[in-house]
């Protein structure tokens, strides 16, 4: 059962759609049964997927379980993003609606965490910030893959067995449509974030089937940071987050000693 307030409605809409529609099309997610008859309360009836969260597995698990489950979340996140855009794959809040909406989207959002980067963070950070995303837009071209995204896809997300196989996916609540890599430099920084592993961020891109190279990298890398500036920006006057935001720091600290 989910239960959603009445301001999250359109939210919960596009979440449905899409659930129903993967389902149709044998993903691993979750069918669900009522989406009206309880729409009043703000209730969602889904059916009940017996797997453990993935992140909690991956956690306690060898390395071999590990790759075993990033491949497979890999090749998931392949396979969802080889589909064709349907008309309901829209954002609730950022609706992007071409690759041209996309690229005038990520400069606005960019332009956004500068600013808020030079006034609250330290001028390293900023420095720093600054030529990354430099090097992201000059790279970053109108030839691109736009698909449809989860564009929350990790491990808290997903349900495996204990040996790794993907029983459910779900939590699409933000689905819009994008840049591919965009939904992997995310994936990247949840991996880091939840797991501290970047290390292994190289078995998921073998799952996915992508080969690294010098664009790649510097794509993924910069979708990685634009998602680790949003989350800081809208979480920078809550004191009992501050957590989070010196987390961030380290991170950013590691990528500028040269952690891939």
């Amino acid at each position: 059962v989910k239960i959603y307030k009445s301001k999250n409605r359109k939210m919960i809409q596009t979440n449905n759609n899409v659930l129903k529609f993967l389902y149709k099309n044998d993903f691993p997610v979750l069918e669900i049964y009522s989406n009206k008859l309880f729409a009043k309360q703000g209730v969602v009836v889904m059916e009940f997927i017996n797997g453990k969260n993935a992140l909690d597995v991956y956690n306690e698990s060898s390395l071999k379980i590990k790759a075993r489950i990033l491949l497979n979340i890999g090749k998931l996140l392949r396979r969802l993003h080889s589909l064709s855009i349907p008309d309901f794959w829209v954002h609730h809040k950022h609706e992007v609606k071409d690759i041209k909406s996309w690229l005038k989207w990520n400069k606005l959002r960019i332009k956004k965490y500068l600013e808020f980067a030079n006034k609250h963070m330290d001028s390293k950070y900023h420095i720093f910030l600054k030529n990354e995303f430099r090097l992201f837009i000059d790279t970053l071209n109108k030839n691109i893959d736009f698909v449809p995204m989860h564009w929350d896809y990790h491990l808290s997300n997903i349900l495996v067995s204990s040996d790794g196989d993907i029983l459910g996916l779900f939590d699409f609540d933000n689905a819009m449509k994008g840049h591919n890599l965009a939904d992997i430099g995310q994936a990247k920084y949840w991996l880091w974030f939840r797991s501290d592993d970047y290390e292994n961020f190289k078995y998921f891109l073998k799952g996915y089937g992508l080969k690294n190279n010098n664009k790649t990298d510097i794509l993924i890398k910069g979708y990685f940071i634009l998602h680790l500036m949003a989350v800081s920006r809208s979480i920078w006057k809550k004191r009992r987050l501050n957590w989070i935001i010196k987390k961030h720091c380290k991170m950013l600290d590691n990528l500028m000693d040269g952690v891939k």
